[in-house]
């Protein structure tokens, strides 16, 4: 009998070691297009109205089906990193966002 390896993200369980503020990098993969840059930048700029829709990095897959979007966010508090992924998973633009 083998034993299980927990695979649950462990974000959850390290948002005590979070100092605020703090810049953190986040990453979204999505289907390649306009739209999808669009969306991110909405986003950002709601929860970050000083964003720069310019100071992201969009680099395509090898297949070019999908996008990544690459962007460096100063949260100041643990609510607004928990608001900012609402928003990026209801977002039907958005695959994954680490």
């Amino acid at each position: 009998m083998t034993d299980m390896i927990d695979r649950t993200p462990s974000r959850e369980l390290q948002e005590h070691l979070w100092v605020f503020p703090m810049d953190y990098p986040i990453k979204l993969i999505g289907n390649a297009g306009e739209e999808l840059r669009q969306a991110v930048a909405e986003i950002f700029i709601k929860h970050f109205p000083d964003f720069d829709g310019e100071s992201m990095t969009v680099t395509p897959s090898r297949t070019g089906k999908y996008h990544s979007i690459t962007a460096q966010l100063r949260f100041i508090e643990l609510e607004q990193v928990h608001l900012v992924y609402a928003d990026l998973a209801a977002c039907p633009h958005i695959k994954t966002a680490l």
